[in-house]
């Protein structure tokens, strides 16, 4: 009886530049986490309307 094994490797290498000021960094990170506050808000109330109960 054969026997078959797969094997995948991935490798990964990151790298991340050295960002100059650190106050760019913070205002874009506040706005990223605003944005993603906004769509989360949105998806919710929008599921909220797509639920109504047939009685």
């Amino acid at each position: 009886m054969p026997v078959e094994i797969r094997e995948l490797i991935i490798k990964t290498e990151i790298k991340t530049a050295v960002e100059q000021s650190s106050t760019i960094q913070d205002i874009d990170l506040s706005v990223f986490k605003e944005e993603i506050i906004e769509m989360c808000k949105r998806m919710l109330s929008e599921e909220v309307r797509r639920t109504s109960y047939r009685r």
